[in-house]
C-alpha cells in the first residue's frame, strides 16, 4: 500500500511543476527581465608583463603599453557584449592598476589589472 504512494507523490510534482512552468512562460515572457531593462556588467582583466623594475625609459614603456592595452581591451568589450546579450552598451567605469613584481623566484615584470563598468540594454 506504501509503494503506490510513493510513486504517484512524485508525478503529482512534476505535473504541478511543469504546470507551473506553462503558466510562468505565459504570464511573464521568457524571462523575469525584458527587453528594455538594463543590467550592469563587471569585466576583468589580469596579465604580466615581463620588463625591467627600475625607473629606465624601457620600465616605463612597458608599463604605457600594457595600460594602452587595458584601455583598447575596455573599448572593444561593447563589441562582445553586443554580439551575446546587449542591444546597447555603455562602458560606464574604468579601474587600472599596475605593481611591480620582483624578486629571485619569479621574473621581473608589472600585473597588469583593469575593472571595467558597462551598462547594457538587454536584448
Amino acid at each position: 500500500m506504501l509503494r503506490p504512494f510513493v510513486f504517484v507523490v512524485p508525478l503529482l510534482m512534476l505535473v504541478t511543476a511543469s504546470s507551473a512552468a506553462d503558466r510562468i512562460v505565459i504570464e511573464h515572457g521568457a524571462s523575469p527581465l525584458g527587453a528594455n531593462d538594463q543590467v550592469r556588467v563587471n569585466v576583468s582583466m589580469t596579465f604580466f608583463v615581463p620588463a625591467s623594475t627600475d625607473a629606465t625609459e624601457a620600465s616605463v614603456k612597458a608599463q604605457e603599453h600594457a595600460r594602452k592595452l587595458l584601455y583598447e581591451s575596455a573599448g572593444k568589450e561593447c563589441d562582445n557584449l553586443r554580439a551575446a546579450i546587449a542591444r546597447d552598451c555603455r562602458l560606464e567605469s574604468i579601474n587600472v592598476s599596475m605593481s611591480r613584481t620582483y624578486g629571485q623566484q619569479i621574473p621581473q615584470g608589472f600585473n597588469a589589472a583593469g575593472n571595467f563598468g558597462f551598462r547594457v540594454t538587454l536584448k
